[in-house]
Parts: C-alpha cells; structure tokens; sequence
C-alpha cells in the first residue's frame, strides 16, 4: 500500500492525474471497483478517490504511515496516514483513509476507500 501511495502522490505532485485506467492504478484495484468507475456515480465523483479529497498537501508525499493489515478470509482493512501526524496550522495532515482490500487473481486489490 505504501509503494502504491508514494507513486500517486508523487504523480499528483507533478500535476499529473493518475485515471482509474493507468496501467499502475488498474492493476491496484478489485474488479469491482473497476466497475464502479465506469458506472454513473464513479464517473461523475468530484473528488480524488484515491486521497478521498480534492486537494492535497505536498507532505503527504513523503510522510505515508500504514496500518498491519486485519485480515478477514478474503477481505483486509488497512489505514494509511498521509502527512506529519502533528496537526498545524493550515495544514491537511494527518489524513487518514480507512482502506479495504479483496483478495483476487492471488494478490490484495483496493476495493472501497474510506466507504466508498
């Protein structure tokens, strides 16, 4: 999950947007969740679905903190922290996103961030 989070907040940072399509993003996400960016309501989402914001802040990219995964048979739940775990003014750290994975095709997928 970090090397995943290190990659995309490194693409963001460069101002370049990752869609649900690119190679590495596709390759990350369940079936399932595939589906959903295709359909009406992914489509139409107004916000980063990967950082479950709109903006972001520079610190994360270099300040990402993960959860031991709680497996379940099948399904995981992991948290990752983005940016300084001190809050301080101005700033969006800590952000943290509640993250469930499915097992398929024999690795773990992003199935639902933070409910979604």
């Amino acid at each position: 999950m970090t090397e995943f989070y290190k990659w995309y907040l490194h693409e963001l940072s460069l101002e370049r947007y990752p869609l649900s399509t690119t190679p590495k993003v596709h390759s990350a996400i369940s079936t399932r969740l595939r589906s959903w960016f295709k359909s009406k309501e992914g489509r139409e989402w107004d916000a980063d679905y990967f950082i479950d914001a709109q903006d972001w802040d520079p610190k994360w990219e270099t300040h990402i903190q993960t959860s031991k995964a709680i497996i379940n048979g099948n399904q995981a739940d992991v948290r990752v922290i983005l940016g300084p775990q001190v809050k301080s003014p101005n700033s969006m750290s800590p952000h943290t996103l509640r993250i469930k994975l499915v097992k398929e095709q024999g690795g773990w997928k992003i199935d639902h961030i933070n409910g979604y």
